[in-house]
């Protein structure tokens, strides 16, 4: 393939392995950073939430995140399809860090909310830029080893991050969590601007060039009534790969919100103690990226192993609602929830990316990460009200039985990861 079937804003010549090598590495230093983000407003937002008088409004505060980055996620495909990944990143970290500064400054729920809904807003237009950066920039026999880097990414914020932010939180206050990262972000997009500049620079594929005459020309329109009409029928391809992602994010989701709750709340743990559980997932998630990243089977094989893994490991946290289980024995299972995100989400990017159509790499990618946002809002409005509707009632039960719904959701996804190979003989799956 051309660079111009490759990325809308591919890069004409190929960039040199260090210049390959210096964007990877902004982006890995952005990804660490959100990493650490996630991570520590996880493990800060029980206490945030009791702090605040808003524990109800627990959930929402992590769902409405999810659904604002809808908003940025919609914005970013086309975008970054006819201006490349660079503006909508930029005005995605500006967005997302207004939001961390007014989050940590909040004195009300309210005001909480709306740092989360900013901080929304910028993730999906950066998550949908780097998506496309990595189109732009690398060539399609590396992908799958630059979707695990990112995965790997995550290795040292997840284990240090829940700890470090449940300390800050016991002894400097939950506030300094989002305010921390705020600082941490100026260097963190220091390192990026080079890899921006260097796809920025790059001359764009245009109408006079020997490669686009060799690539016949879709209109945008066109490309994303293909995409939209892929995923809403789920069609095989495409449209069940961006299926599979929902189906595991909205499982994933659902417990690693409600998981620092139970251990918070129900178990007493301080919050460095419940942060560190969080630590298992990242383990896990990382040793699947970087056995994905090697291996050879079909993709099919990848992801249906990982939804299923993901499905034990859901139902299995389900333990620690269980009066007199161990910890450890309720806990462990999260890594191997993280171990089955670990093979699902680099497939899944990777397929994302081959089965689009020309020119439509940023829409297949944003349509991806819609998905992706709406099912975890989604399952955590449901979890939440499930949760405080039984839990009057049944108490730590309440738990268990939102824990088996996520895993029922995986259960789903692994049954339909079959379904991500395009119909033998059609081009793509999309169309």
């Amino acid at each position: 393939m051309t660079a111009a079937t490759t990325a809308p804003h591919a890069l004409v010549a190929a960039l040199s392995p260090r210049a390959q090598r210096v964007v990877l590495a902004g982006m890995v230093a952005f990804i660490s950073l959100s990493a650490f983000e996630s991570l520590a407003v996880s493990t800060a937002m029980p206490t945030v939430a009791v702090a605040l008088d808003g524990l109800r409004w627990y959930t929402v505060a992590f769902s409405a995140s999810l659904a604002a980055s809808v908003v940025g996620m919609l914005t970013a495909g086309p975008w970054a399809d006819r201006r490349g990944p660079t503006p909508p990143m930029w005005a995605g970290a500006l967005t997302f860090l207004a939001g961390l500064l007014l989050a940590g400054c909040a004195p009300s729920m309210g005001a909480m909310l709306v740092g989360r809904l900013l901080q929304g807003v910028g993730g999906g237009l950066t998550n949908v830029a780097l998506y496309v950066l990595v189109a732009c920039v690398f060539p399609a026999q590396r992908r799958a080893r630059v979707f695990a880097t990112f995965a790997a990414a995550w290795v040292l914020p997840g284990v240090v991050g829940p700890l470090a932010a449940g300390l800050v939180v016991e002894h400097l206050g939950w506030r300094w969590v989002f305010l921390g990262v705020a600082l941490l972000a100026a260097p963190g997009l220091l390192l990026l601007r080079p890899g921006l500049a260097a796809a920025r620079g790059a001359a764009p594929a245009v109408e006079g060039d020997s490669n686009a005459r060799s690539t016949p020309r879709v209109p945008r329109d066109g490309v994303a009534r293909d995409v939209a009409g892929a995923v809403l029928r789920a069609r095989r391809g495409l449209g069940t790969t961006v299926v599979v992602r929902a189906l595991a994010s909205a499982a994933f989701s659902g417990a690693e919100v409600l998981l620092p709750l139970v251990l918070a709340h129900e178990r007493g743990l301080a919050p460095s103690a419940a942060g560190s559980v969080l630590t298992l997932h990242v383990l896990g998630w990382s040793a699947g990226s970087w056995l994905r990243g090697r291996g050879s089977r079909r993709p099919v094989t990848y992801a249906r192993l990982g939804a299923g893994l993901l499905a034990a490991g859901t139902v299995g946290v389900a333990l620690l609602a269980v009066p007199g289980v161990p910890l450890l024995a309720g806990a462990a299972p999260w890594a191997l929830a993280g171990l089955g995100m670990g093979f699902l989400y680099p497939t899944l990017s990777m397929l994302a990316l081959e089965l689009a159509p020309p020119g439509g790499q940023g829409t297949a990618s944003s349509a991806l990460q819609v998905a992706d946002a709406l099912a975890g809002a989604l399952a955590l409005a449901v979890a939440g009200q499930l949760l405080w509707a039984l839990h009057a009632a049944v108490g730590l039960a309440a738990y268990a039985a939102c824990f088996a719904l996520a895993g029922a959701l995986a259960l789903v996804g692994a049954a339909l990861a079959g379904r991500t190979a395009p119909t033998p003989g059609t081009a793509g799956g999309a169309g």
